[in-house]
């Protein structure tokens, strides 16, 4: 994992190559936490840039409206980070994206929510 606090940056340039090579996840440094990390090399893997808003909240825990505002606030860290680096937008144009709104639970991530491409969120 690779922790990002500000783009560009001294680490950024490393993330961006990764996230285009697929490789290890990076995480924006945000409230809530943004993921990136583009999926490849394994069965199922499918060469998208998937990108988790992380839940702050047990999946119990979450309403409706807490989740909406979550996903509203890790949205706008991503349009901030694709405003700030053309590149990463040129990223997401070849691979394309999938949003996601993710629970980590220490040892793993279990998807809760899909994020549509407008930022309409669905609970599972």
């Amino acid at each position: 994992m690779i922790r990002i606090n500000e783009i560009p940056g001294r680490r950024w340039d490393l993330a961006l190559a990764k996230i285009t090579q697929g490789g290890p996840l990076i995480v924006l440094d945000s409230e809530p936490p943004v993921g990136l990390q583009r999926w490849t090399g394994w069965p199922g893997a499918d060469g998208r840039i998937h990108v988790s808003i992380y839940t702050t909240r047990e999946p119990q825990a979450l309403t409706q409206a807490t989740a909406a505002q979550e996903v509203h606030a890790g949205l706008k860290h991503l349009d901030a980070a694709l405003a700030a680096d053309p590149h990463l937008q040129k990223s997401f144009d070849e691979f394309g994206a999938v949003r996601e709104y993710v629970f980590a639970y220490g040892n793993g991530a279990v998807r809760v929510g899909d994020v549509s491409a407008e930022g309409t969120l669905t609970l599972l």
